[in-house]
């Protein structure tokens, strides 16, 4: 008996059957890899406050996840992004020079941090591509708070990343 999954089709967005390479599933499957990475980076923090902002982000996740299949609102977009942007500017005080282009590799740390950054801006990516076509579909819901998230988030991963390597 074939199931849908291998003929290539799941269930996505606003509970419809979708291709397995659609909008959708990229968007999902590239916050899903960046939910990984933040997993796998928080075991390595030794500072708890980061911890639980790594933890935090991850629940956040895992809700913009849930926003995106029902095609829902996310209900703690606003607050969040609120308290993404008072982070950034906590971390920003942390880095001396804001414009130097950067190599990573100096610690376990700021590698792992910088992988997330860059796992989030793909997800970000994926996003935009995700509310494009939903723009493109009626009656296909999207919440802006989302891609705000999304792009408040990458600044205070590049931070964070910076603070590790160019500490004042």
């Amino acid at each position: 008996m074939s199931e849908r999954g291998d003929m290539g089709i799941t269930q996505g967005e606003c509970c419809l059957n979708v291709s397995k390479d659609s909008p959708f599933v990229e968007a999902v499957g590239a916050i899903d890899k960046f939910q990984a990475h933040l997993g796998w980076t928080r075991v390595v923090l030794e500072k708890d406050e980061e911890k639980q902002n790594f933890f935090q982000i991850e629940k956040d996740l895992g809700e913009v996840m849930s926003s995106l299949y029902t095609g829902g609102s996310w209900t703690n977009g606003e607050k969040r992004i609120e308290e993404i942007r008072n982070d950034t500017e906590e971390y920003k005080k942390r880095v001396e020079d804001l414009n130097s282009f950067l190599i990573p590799g100096e610690s376990e740390v700021e590698s792992r941090i910088n992988i997330c950054r860059t796992e989030c801006r793909e997800a970000e990516r994926r996003v935009v591509t995700l509310k494009l076509d939903r723009e493109e579909k009626e009656g296909l819901n999207f919440d802006g708070n989302i891609l705000k998230y999304f792009n408040k988030l990458s600044s205070l991963l590049n931070f964070m990343w910076r603070s590790k390597l160019n500490k004042k």
